[in-house]
Parts: structure tokens; sequence; C-alpha cells
């Protein structure tokens, strides 16, 4: 009898590991998401499903890994996913709701420890009906089929981290402000800022998106060197402004804060928040330099790939080539130091160096990119002397297509 027993309870662990009754909410298949060494915040996610015949909410979570449990959800703003703190997860009646990456998921902030694969971390819920419940999560790696609901979100990310060389520091506050020891008045003071600055932060990113797009369709559309002159010049003062605007948002942080705990947000900035190098060959790596550095499309890439259907003539075949030899070192060495500029921008940024020097790294940036954008309109300009009419607008429809 005895063994029949404990056969009965193995097969009952068996069948429910992945599924937690709670009154009326079940959770099943719970896990978290593992990261990389060095990071410190992490997510949960499950389904949640209510057999009873009332609304049931997840009202809160916690855990003993993780320092600050929030729940969390991804909403569509200002044309970008942006994720914010809720009070509340409801499931509706005979319902389910999915707590899953771009959606509705439960942040582990501070993590005690770092977490891999395998991993089980044990997570308490509480319900508004009043129950609450143990569940035991596994560590996974989430492949990209997962990822999918979040793939705005992170194109949101880069082209913030395209626009915008200074460390975000308010994303530390917003995500791990519970390890900085704030008072609630500082916690007011901090919020009211946020809440002030991001209109216009928002819009310069926009700003600087479309402009880069008008200059990309200048380019294609044969619009004079002057009228890119003026677009460039635009794109510019808005990424100086954002520069400033971020200087002045570190500024703020250093009124509102101790030097104790400014220097707390530049670790976790480090720890968490910079910009992670990715493993590419030299091809993948110049592409991704020169998509960064130049807004401006690259025709030159049609005359290398397909020259063979533009019927080229054996004396333009040479001066393309011979400009393409000309212009390619110094084209390279430009992009090189921006990208170089930027990088003193950012440690400036965190080293705490005053406003004049970040002000004057931030001009040298703008005049490299100015340089940038015009060598490249030459670069079209020359090429379409080069070509007659029909061979260039041959190159024109190859490119869109490419």
């Amino acid at each position: 009898m005895k063994s029949i027993i404990q056969l009965t309870l193995a097969l009952g662990v068996l069948l429910f590991s992945g599924l937690t009754f709670a009154k009326g909410v079940m959770v099943d298949d719970p896990y978290v998401r593992a990261i990389p060494p060095g990071q410190t915040i992490s997510a949960a996610f499950m389904m949640l499903k209510n057999d009873s015949d009332k609304v049931i909410d997840l009202i809160k979570a916690t855990s003993d890994s993780a320092k600050n449990v929030e729940l969390h959800e991804h909403v569509h703003e200002d044309g970008m996913m942006k994720m914010r703190q809720i009070s509340k997860i409801s499931v509706a009646p005979k319902g389910d709701t999915a707590l899953k990456p771009g959606g509705y998921h439960i942040m582990l902030i501070g993590l005690v420890k770092h977490i891999q694969p395998k991993d089980v971390i044990t997570i308490n819920l509480e319900f508004s009906d009043g129950s609450k419940q143990e569940i035991r999560a596994e560590v996974k790696k989430i492949m990209m089929g997962m990822m999918k609901g979040k793939m705005s979100m992170k194109k949101g990310m880069k082209f913030k981290q395209h626009a915008n060389p200074m460390p975000n520091l308010m994303a530390v506050f917003k995500m791990m402000g519970d390890q900085l020891d704030l008072t609630d008045e500082q916690k007011s003071k901090l919020k009211a800022g946020i809440a002030e600055r991001s209109p216009k932060v928002n819009e310069l990113y926009a700003s600087i998106k479309n402009l880069e797009k008008e200059i990309y369709e200048a380019t294609l559309n044969s619009e004079s060197l002057n009228k890119i002159d003026q677009l460039a010049d635009k794109l510019m003062q808005a990424r100086l402004a954002l520069i400033k605007g971020k200087a002045g948002c570190r500024e703020s942080a250093k009124e509102v804060l101790n030097d104790k705990q400014f220097q707390k947000v530049v670790e976790l900035y480090r720890a968490n928040r910079m910009p992670k190098p990715t493993k590419m060959d030299a091809v993948q790596a110049k592409a991704k330099l020169m998509k960064h550095v130049n807004p401006l499309p690259n025709l030159m890439q049609v005359v290398k790939k397909r020259a063979d259907q533009l019927n080229l003539s054996k004396q333009q075949a040479t001066d393309l080539k011979k400009w393409r030899d000309e212009r390619g070192p110094v084209t390279q060495k430009l992009a090189t130091t921006i990208v170089k500029l930027e990088v003193e921008l950012l440690e400036a940024a965190l080293n705490n160096e005053p406003v004049a020097k970040i002000d004057q790294l931030a001009d040298s940036i703008m005049q490299s990119r100015v340089k940038m954008i015009r060598g490249k309109t030459l670069c079209r300009d020359n090429m379409k002397r080069i070509l007659d009419n029909k061979q260039y607008a041959k190159v024109i429809a190859l490119y869109k297509k490419m």
C-alpha cells in the first residue's frame, strides 16, 4: 500500500510539474529568460488560466532570487514599444492571459546571483481573490521565434543608440532604482524630471529619424547638393540638441543624487546598459559602421556588385574604380573617427567630465558627420558625371531592388 501511495504521489508530481493551481487560477509553463554574464535583470513568463466565474488579478510577485519584482507590460507609444510597470494583470472568467516576451511579464530586478539555463527560480504569486502560490520557473534561452513580440522594441532601442551616443542614465532609474537607496523626495524629483524631458527627447528622436529618411530620399531623387546640405544641417542640429538634452539630464540627476548614488548609477549603467559588442566578420562590421555614420544610400555598392548590368565602357569602369580607390580610405577613416569620438563622448559623460567637454566632443562629431554626408553626395554627383542618364537610372533601379 505504501509503495502504491508513493507511486501515485510521484505520478502527480510528474503530471503537474508544469501546472500550478491557486483556486481559480492555473499557472502553466513558467520560465525565466537566461541573461548574459554581468546583467542583473531578467523576466519571468507563464500562462495564467482562470477556471472561475469572475475576474481574478495577479496583483503581486516576489522572489528570493531578486531584490525587486515588478509586474510589467509593453505598450506601443510614440512609434515604438515601451515597457512600464503596472499594478495588476487581469485574467478573464473562464479565460487565460499570457505572460510572454513583448507583452505582460514579471520583471526580476537586481538578481542576487547570475542565472543560467537549467537553473530554477522560485517566484511567489498573489492574486486578488486572496490566494497565493509558489511556482518554480526554469531558466531558459529564449529563441528568435519566442522573441517576435520584442522586435519592434529592440528596433527602437537600436535606433536610440544610433541617434544618441550619450549614456541613457534615466533607464537606470526606471529599471534599477531600487538599488540606489532613493528617498521619496528623490524619487519624486527624478520622476518629475523624466516626465518633463521625455516628450522633447522623443520629439528629437522622431526628427532625426525623419530627417535621415529625407536625406536618403533626396539622394535617390537627384536633389541638389545644396538641398542635401540644408537637410544635413537640420539633422546635425537635432543630434546636437539630443546630446545637450541628455547632458542636461545628467546634470539634473547629479543635483538630485548624492555622490555615492550617482556613482552607483554609473556602475549599474556600465554593468547592464552599455552597448555590447557583437561577433561579426569584417564585411558585416564595415557595413554596420557605414550604416551608422552615413544616412545616404550606398550607390557604389551597385557598381561593385551589379556592374555587369550597367553596360559600362572600359573608360567608365576605370574612372569609377579610380574614384572608389581614392575615396574609400578617406570615407573609412572618417567613419572610424566618428565612432571613436562617440565612444569618447560616452566615457566623458560617465566619467563626470564638464558639460563644456561634452559640447566640444559633440561639435567634433557633427562636423565629421557633415563631412561624411557631403562626401557621399559628391560621390553620387561624380557617378552621375561618369555615367550617362540611362546607366545612372539603372543604378537607382538596381539599388532599390537590393
